[in-house]
């Protein structure tokens, strides 16, 4: 790509700017691993915004740099959501978060760029602030980025070798946009690639490794704080009232209830670096509705920090100084006659 600069310099620059945000730069997959054409231009926007206003984007960036536990994170996920709005060509919603009123345009290369028009009013309140992390997941926590194009996803969906697949598709064309339609590939290649013509199957496989959500390992490195894991149970998963699943299952099938949820957390903050705790607490014997299953963190000082207490809605919690206070938060002050570490009824498969 011309005119942009590569990656190494463009992260020398930033790095004269702020040494400790360039060095968190460099460790976000879409730098360190896939080093794109989308990636080179995002990070030289990126570079452009900071200039901007490098004071307020410095605090914003200490916000998102306590999220986990530095030491022990692959990289920085709410430095990696601003680098997907950025990279998704959002710079007007990315520019709110810094209170900046930005706009794309188009230099005379045809790259997206970032225009300052103004710099909005601070708030008065602190409440009011323009970055919250709830606030920038929404924003960036969405659909697939781009990784099919148009006429290849035409050229798969022509060569694809059953006749039942073929019809659907062609109504799904009908139907879906072609960021839809790559996300229907994508699915339906990990779990019966044969579907698909032999010689498609390598593009896929590319698109299958740089998707942002459907690859465990992926998603479990980004899944590295408490916040993001909570966050993460509310916005993917649906509640079913079925036999637990273990954590991979609950991962591909996006369904879980409360066990499900606990084991999914505390893998991933076991992942994280975090001591983690499971509870579970009874108050009468149906084994749907007379019990419950909690997960969290124990905290430096003892206490318990409730993450996952998944009731179809995901609830963080705490931290309790006590197991009583912890079971009667799990259990919704019901009379508890049982209580015990981990679940009664654990999945067969993890």
């Amino acid at each position: 790509m011309k005119h942009v600069g590569s990656i190494t310099s463009n992260l020398a620059k930033l790095d004269r700017l702020n040494y400790h945000l360039a060095a968190e730069v460099a460790k976000l997959p879409e730098i360190r691993i896939a080093g794109n054409c989308s990636s080179r231009l995002a990070l030289s926007n990126l570079l452009r915004i900071y200039q901007f206003a490098p004071a307020v984007f410095d605090a914003m960036f200490n916000a998102m740099d306590g999220i986990g536990m530095p030491a022990h994170r692959k990289y920085c996920s709410a430095l990696q959501a601003l680098f997907w709005l950025i990279q998704d060509e959002k710079l007007c919603v990315s520019g709110m978060f810094l209170g900046l009123e930005i706009k794309v345009t188009t230099d005379k290369y045809g790259h997206c760029r970032p225009r300052l028009i103004s710099r909005m009013a601070s708030p008065k309140n602190k409440n009011d602030r323009h970055y919250s992390l709830d606030k920038m997941l929404d924003a960036a926590w969405r659909e697939e980025c781009r990784l099919i194009d148009g006429p290849n996803i035409h050229q798969i969906i022509d060569g694809i070798q059953t006749q039942e697949e073929a019809e659907e598709y062609a109504l799904l064309l009908k139907r879906h946009d072609n960021l839809q339609i790559q996300g229907y590939i994508i699915n339906d290649f990990m779990r019966k690639r044969k579907i698909f013509n032999v010689n498609d199957w390598r593009q896929i496989e590319t698109a299958v490794d740089q998707s942002r959500w459907k690859v465990f390992e992926t998603v479990a490195d980004r899944l590295n704080s408490p916040e993001l894991v909570s966050y993460y149970i509310n916005k993917y998963f649906s509640f079913r009232k079925i036999p637990a699943s273990g954590v991979y299952f609950t991962f591909f099938d996006q369904k879980a209830q409360c066990t499900d949820a606990a084991y999914f957390a505390r893998f991933m903050l076991d992942r994280a670096g975090y001591e983690t705790f499971m509870r579970s607490v009874k108050w009468n014997n149906d084994p749907w509705d007379g019990l419950h299953t909690g997960a969290g963190i124990i905290l430096e000082d003892g206490r318990y920090l409730l993450i996952s207490n998944y009731t179809g809605i995901n609830y963080m919690s705490g931290p309790f100084s006590s197991l009583e206070s912890l079971d009667q938060k799990l259990s919704c002050g019901r009379k508890i006659i049982d209580k015990k570490w981990g679940a009664y009824y654990p999945p067969r498969y993890y």
